[in-house]
């Protein structure tokens, strides 16, 4: 199996210099996925790496939340990033303030081995039940400054939360 770094952030609601944070310092990865609620923060963001001249190296996934109105992404994705297949969405849709089953069970019908979703702004982490995947939610940029790293070894997700610098 393949190893690798995987970024996940949500819920940035306006606090660009978070975002623009994590995507300048946080540059050894495979892959960034941007949960929803701050599509225009995310779009600013990247701009304004790129015009300093260190624009993000990595695959940027993304989805939209349900503050991102008017944005054409889509509310969930699949992508296969060092091995793994990732399910991503915001969270809304599936009711994830009152509980995470239903997201579960919906990733793990889709094959999914790690499920990440944003919308509560608490960071949370759930271990696999039979039939679904790992369930981890990487918090608030705006709220808490936290956003998730996703270390891939030997086929399993270690996960945990880093903070971004006031």
């Amino acid at each position: 199996m393949a190893e690798g770094k995987i970024l996940v952030a949500s819920d940035v609601h306006g606090r660009l210099h978070g975002l623009r944070w994590i995507l300048q310092n946080e540059t050894e990865a495979d892959a960034l996925f941007f949960l929803g609620d701050g599509l225009y923060d995310l779009e600013r963001a990247i701009a304004l790496c790129t015009q300093a001249g260190h624009p993000p190296a990595y695959p940027i996934y993304r989805v939209r939340g349900n503050c991102d109105v008017g944005w054409p992404d889509p509310t969930e994705g699949l992508a296969p990033v060092c091995g793994r297949l990732i399910f991503y969405t915001h969270g809304h849709l599936y009711g994830v303030k009152m509980g995470v089953d239903m997201l579960g069970e919906a990733a793990g019908i889709k094959g999914a081995d790690l499920a990440l979703f944003g919308h509560t702004h608490a960071p949370t982490m759930q271990a696999p039940r039979i039939g679904q995947p790992t369930l981890f939610n990487p918090g608030s940029v705006r709220d808490t400054g936290s956003y998730g790293v996703v270390q891939i070894e030997n086929g399993n997700f270690v996960c945990g939360w880093k903070r971004v610098p006031e």
